[in-house]
């Protein structure tokens, strides 16, 4: 199901996801940090989850399930060319190591070289979005800055 956001509604919704795509990206530095990479992968999913719904809110869409996000992601920007196939891949990829890292307790352990790739993607990737996202710099270049810190804290 897909809710529609009304014209002014809208800046509500895009700074909102703007800001808990920052706090989670800022959680991955911080997993990052101790070494927990599972959790890593789990906050790079959770701050490009909320990056995607900013972009889908400028267009007044608000899916209700991850499985909306992801959808809607392919429909409206994906094949319509505006994207890159690369950017619902990172999403598929993300969600799945989302999954094992939370919820398989048997599955291997993420490692500090699996997070180090998730980063680099993720890093090549949100500027693309970033750009599209117009007239909300106040709010997209604090997450531009902390996938930089990412980036960097990582070796990429």
């Amino acid at each position: 199901m897909v809710k529609e956001i009304e014209k002014e509604e809208r800046k509500g919704y895009i700074t909102g996801a703007l800001n808990l795509s920052r706090e989670k990206i800022e959680g991955a530095i911080d997993a990052y940090k101790r070494g927990n990479y599972g959790q890593v992968l789990s906050s790079l999913y959770y701050g490009y989850f909320h990056l995607v719904k900013a972009l889908l809110y400028q267009q007044g869409f608000d899916p209700k399930s991850h499985e909306g996000v992801y959808s809607m992601l392919n429909l409206h920007f994906i094949k319509a060319g505006t994207l890159d196939k690369k950017y619902s891949r990172l999403f598929e990829q993300l969600h799945k190591a989302r999954e094992i890292a939370d919820y398989n307790p048997l599955a291997p352990k993420y490692d500090k070289g699996d997070a180090s790739g998730y980063i680099q993607t993720f890093s090549d990737v949100v500027p693309g979005i970033i750009k599209i996202i117009r007239n909300y710099d106040q709010y997209s270049t604090p997450v531009s800055r902390s996938v930089e810190e990412l980036k960097r804290l990582s070796g990429q």
